[in-house]
């Protein structure tokens, strides 16, 4: 009896391990560990002294999971109370002059492969926000990424991941994005 409850134990354990990525093959660590672009380090767009205007913090969860989604809605609806976030209206994309939220996407939207919701993040806000993000994520994945007017390379190359990576759309992410008319002098 005890040996059939630890082979069913190793058996749930491994089917889990595998299902949620932490067995890695071989093949594979390039493919998780290195970015699908490539880049000249010498090409002067990456070299040049580049400007975060604001972040994106992106919450993702699984809208089939039950658990998963309700963990999300209940972790946004705390965020947007501590830190008093109203809706984008208007649409920011690099910058905005305010914390704001978008809407609640139950699947995939642009390059995001899964549910999620997201906020905008003025820099200013940058370290509260973060913090209360990173204590409360629970078993939650996150994207939090900058906003440099350079899309693609803000999303998978200089995003931060909280818990997990997801394949992100690339097809979806541009190489340019509009600047604020306003620039933000160092």
């Amino acid at each position: 009896m005890v040996s059939k409850v630890i082979l069913m134990t190793f058996i749930c354990f491994t089917i889990n391990s595998i299902v949620i990525g932490h067995f890695i093959q071989q093949n594979d660590i390039d493919d998780i560990f290195v970015s699908g672009i490539k880049f000249d380090l010498n090409d002067p767009k990456l070299n040049d002294n580049v400007t975060y205007y604001s972040y994106h913090i992106h919450v993702y969860f699984l809208r089939t999971s039950f658990k998963e989604r309700n963990e999300a809605i209940q972790l946004r609806n705390r965020f947007l109370n501590k830190f008093n976030v109203s809706s984008c209206n208007d649409h920011c994309e690099t910058w905005c002059p305010r914390i704001c939220h978008w809407t609640l996407n139950m699947s995939p939207v642009g390059p995001h492969p899964i549910g999620s919701w997201g906020v905008y993040i003025p820099l200013e806000q940058f370290t509260q926000t973060i913090s209360f993000i990173s204590m409360y994520h629970g078993s939650l994945t996150v994207l939090i990424h900058p906003n440099s007017g350079r899309p693609k390379i803000d999303h998978l190359i200089n995003g931060l991941w909280i818990k997990s990576i997801l394949p992100l759309n690339q097809k979806q992410l541009s190489d340019n994005a509009p600047l604020p008319s306003h620039r933000i002098i160092n």
